[in-house]
């Protein structure tokens, strides 16, 4: 059984098709953030990562760079932890009702283009 403070990756799905190095991150069931691998001109890996919940301001300490997937997962856990410590119940609810409209949406435009 998975807690309610889990936190999850998948695969992000962009067109229907699964893009390699990129992951949503799922909290309850919500994306509230991404972490992919970024091109670099000097060819080092890096690892983009950014934090957020629907019905939020995001704040610039709240996403940045990894220098593996490793490392961005640590700094987005580090900011998801700040994010949570500050939450209230409403702004849980307020961010699933985001959530909620937002694949009603794309569920409809979905519909439309078949």
């Amino acid at each position: 059984m998975i807690d309610d403070e889990t936190l999850t990756m998948r695969p992000t799905v962009i067109g229907g098709e699964r893009c390699k190095h990129d992951f949503e991150v799922i909290w309850r069931g919500m994306s509230i953030g991404r972490i992919r691998r970024a091109v670099a001109s000097s060819r080092a890996e890096l690892w983009a990562w950014n934090c957020w919940l629907g019905g939020r301001p995001c704040k610039a300490d709240e996403g940045g760079d990894g220098v593996s997937l490793d490392d961005a997962k640590a700094q987005f856990r580090e900011a998801w932890q700040r994010i949570r410590a500050a939450l209230t119940e409403a702004d849980i609810a307020r961010a699933k009702g985001y959530a909620e409209r937002s694949a009603e949406a794309i569920a409809r435009y979905r519909r439309k283009g078949k």
